[in-house]
């Protein structure tokens, strides 16, 4: 029988779990099981989901059935023809058996999320899972079969929608390939940069096309960014997106090769940084995912000082526990010569590790953490709605903080009464109920608690708000941040609940949101800007927005702002009086 998830996450590893391995030689090698799980089990994680191979069919779910018949081939017979990315001296080379350890790794993820599903766990955690590169026809970058890609596709079959994280230091490329196109997955990848670093993918300006554009975020680094970069991304950007997008379910990848001692990457980032990130995590699967989280390992090549180390605080956070300060000394003491055999110690006293795992700063990391903030600034521009990113800069709200719901927010059905448009003020927003899908956070409690902020009189900068009522329930919304003497007045919201929608009641709303704020006023329209659940193509979007300024006698031009580069139809907007 599981346990709850007060026992900790939900641990994925067996006696299959070392099968998965390409050779003595190879980087990804089973030795890393030893002492990952000793350590693991030091902390208080035992293993309680015992892999074994996924069906045909469950395969299927992501991959080619000729894809899977060409693994069964070399798996039978290693040393046949390379085909399918496998064999042929790179790097996935066949070995007997390769089709039912692949098949494990992906089982152990689709058990383990079908554990989610069915309420067993809130969180699970599979460390020999992760395998992100492998595509729906072959194989890549040591990965056979894609299991994250595979529980997602699981989620997705029941209707939810899926947040996928991944932290590891290559592009999460097989994951975002297979789910690019299904709007109901957000992928967010951060990496170094693919001009350095395999697979060579994963630029800027990535970001989805059609109907899911903006559901692809790429944050590339430049080789040599350490910590302080890295985690700045992933504090702006994951909580923000998980506000928008409302996921039901969250997939995280935590390949620990970001880590400033792995050999085969470039970056600087240490374990104190990945287990603020794991907990990041953590808090967004319980703030906007009811606390369905899965977890993966991925990548990592130092597999004594560093993989164990990040194996261990990632279980911990879903655990919500404090990490001990030191490593066991039975657990050194046990694993010490052989780390040192494969020139990997000695251990770690330590589960953090000091700052910038102990290496100089020098110019190069200076100079590659100011160009890695720029891009993520970029991004941070590009794929968060513009209330988000105001609340955030104006103190209206906290990523960090994530509201029980306290109101009851009821939809209300289509009517022949046309909604009365009002403006906004703290006092009414106490007496009304917020209908879904009105602006850019998905959770109504977090909204109001974000519109609260934003209209008290208290705050430096304030918002002004026009609704729509249907009776007392709020079925429309346009936000601007009030301008400061020659600073134009900025619109950050505007958007009505789908049943309302198609009647003019958008423009309505935008006509009397630029009537009660004074001087000019002007919006920057993204990709960002859309209905997560219902989102039209993308270029109907931007005509959309385009067609509806130009209404309101607005200037519309193609934007030229950090968010245009990545961004080719973000509109600009300006009226420059009002």
């Amino acid at each position: 029988m599981v346990k709850r998830a007060t026992d900790g996450p939900l641990l994925v590893y067996g006696p299959l779990s070392p099968t998965y391995d390409f050779g003595a030689s190879h980087p990804l090698t089973p030795r890393r099981f030893g002492p990952g799980i000793d350590l693991l089990r030091a902390v208080g994680a035992e293993p309680r989901l015992v892999p074994e191979p996924a069906r045909d069919d469950d395969l299927l779910l992501s991959h080619t059935a000729a894809y899977l018949a060409a693994v069964k081939r070399l798996s039978q017979e290693p040393s046949g023809p390379a085909e399918a990315g496998i064999g042929d001296g790179g790097d996935n080379p066949s070995f007997a058996g390769m089709h039912e350890a692949g098949a494990m790794v992906a089982g152990g993820s689709l058990r383990a999320v079908e554990a989610i599903l069915r309420g067993d766990v809130d969180h699970a955690f599979h460390p020999g899972g992760g395998l992100h590169h492998a595509m729906p026809d072959h194989a890549s970058g040591f990965c056979i079969y894609d299991d994250p890609a595979l529980a997602i596709a699981r989620a997705r079959r029941d209707g939810l929608r899926v947040l996928y994280v991944d932290l590891d230091v290559h592009h999460g490329d097989g994951v975002e390939a297979i789910h690019e196109s299904d709007p109901g997955v957000l992928t967010v990848s951060f990496h170094e940069s693919g001009r350095y670093l395999f697979p060579g993918t994963g630029r800027a300006s990535d970001v989805g096309e059609g109907a899911a554009a903006g559901t692809v975020v790429n944050v590339p680094f430049e080789p040599y960014a350490g910590e302080d970069a890295w985690l700045a991304a992933v504090r702006r950007l994951v909580p923000a997106l998980a506000a928008a997008f409302a996921p039901d379910l969250v997939v995280s990848q935590h390949g620990a090769d970001s880590h400033a001692w792995d050999p085969l990457a470039h970056l600087r980032v240490t374990t104190t940084a990945m287990a603020e990130a794991a907990r990041l995590v953590d808090r967004v699967a319980h703030g906007s995912a009811g606390g369905r989280w899965l977890a993966t390992g991925g990548g990592g090549y130092d597999a004594y000082r560093v993989v164990p180390r990040t194996w261990s605080l990632v279980w911990l956070a879903g655990a919500h526990r404090h990490a001990p300060v030191e490593t066991p000394l039975a657990w050194r003491e046990r694993w010490e010569a052989e780390a040192a055999r494969y020139g990997q110690a000695p251990l770690p006293e330590t589960f953090s590790d000091v700052a910038n795992a102990g290496l100089p700063r020098d110019g190069a990391q200076a100079a590659a953490e100011s160009a890695s903030i720029a891009i993520a600034d970029a991004v941070h521009a590009t794929v968060v709605p513009a209330l988000l990113r105001a609340a955030e800069r104006n103190g209206w709200w906290d990523p960090r903080d994530v509201p029980a719901s306290s109101h009851e927010e009821r939809r209300a059905g289509r009517s022949a009464i046309s909604p009365s448009i009002v403006a906004l003020t703290s006092d009414l927003l106490e007496r009304v109920s917020l209908a879904p899908r009105i602006a850019a956070v998905g959770d109504a409690a977090a909204l109001r608690a974000l519109l609260g902020r934003a209209l008290a009189s208290d705050t430096p900068t304030q918002a002004r708000a026009v609704a729509a009522l249907a009776g007392d329930v709020v079925v429309g919304l346009a936000v601007a941040e009030a301008g400061h003497e020659a600073t134009p007045s900025e619109i950050l919201a505007l958007g009505v609940t789908p049943e309302h929608r198609r009647r003019g009641l958008g423009s309505a709303l935008l006509a009397a949101l630029v009537d009660a704020v004074p001087g000019p006023v002007q919006a920057t329209v993204t990709l960002a800007e859309r209905d997560p659940i219902e989102p039209l193509d993308r270029r109907l979007r931007a005509s959309i927005a385009r067609t509806m300024f130009e209404r309101a006698r607005f200037d519309v031009t193609a934007a030229r702002s950090a968010a245009s580069a990545l961004d080719a139809l973000a509109v600009a907007a300006v009226r420059p009086e009002s």
